[in-house]
């Protein structure tokens, strides 16, 4: 059986160069998501802690450092370290306390290159 060298030009395959860039593709990738998933998982934290603080009576009535305090035990035991009780922002809106946090983080990715990622949370959100 003869094979015409049109069809075989068809069907090289992936070369040695395609095989290293999509190996690169994926290390940039693993490595994106291992820097920014701690980063992320702050951020969950910080809106569990604000969520239930929300929910919390002490909190609806209590007084600014109360509420600041509240948040520096609760940010200790769920290890949060992006934020204190200092940089929370709390109003009152229509009766009701809203806690707001709003932060920045860098991310050093590679020598020379570092992401910031803007965040902002509030217990008026849900």
């Amino acid at each position: 059986m003869n094979i015409p060298a049109k069809n075989l030009q068809l069907q090289r395959g992936l070369g040695f160069v395609g095989l290293i860039f999509i190996f690169a593709v994926c290390a940039v990738v693993l490595l994106l998501g291992m820097k920014l998933v701690p980063v992320y998982l702050e951020l969950f934290a910080v809106k569990k802690v604000i969520a239930a603080m929300a929910q919390s009576e002490d909190v609806k009535s209590g007084t600014v450092t109360e509420i600041r305090k509240s948040f520096d035990r609760r940010a200790a035991i769920d290890n949060i370290q992006a934020l204190v009780g200092t940089d929370l922002e709390i109003t009152k809106d229509a009766g009701e306390t809203v806690v707001t946090a709003t932060w920045q983080q860098r991310v050093a990715l590679f020598t020379g290159y570092t992401l910031l990622v803007d965040f902002s949370v509030s217990s008026k959100d849900g």
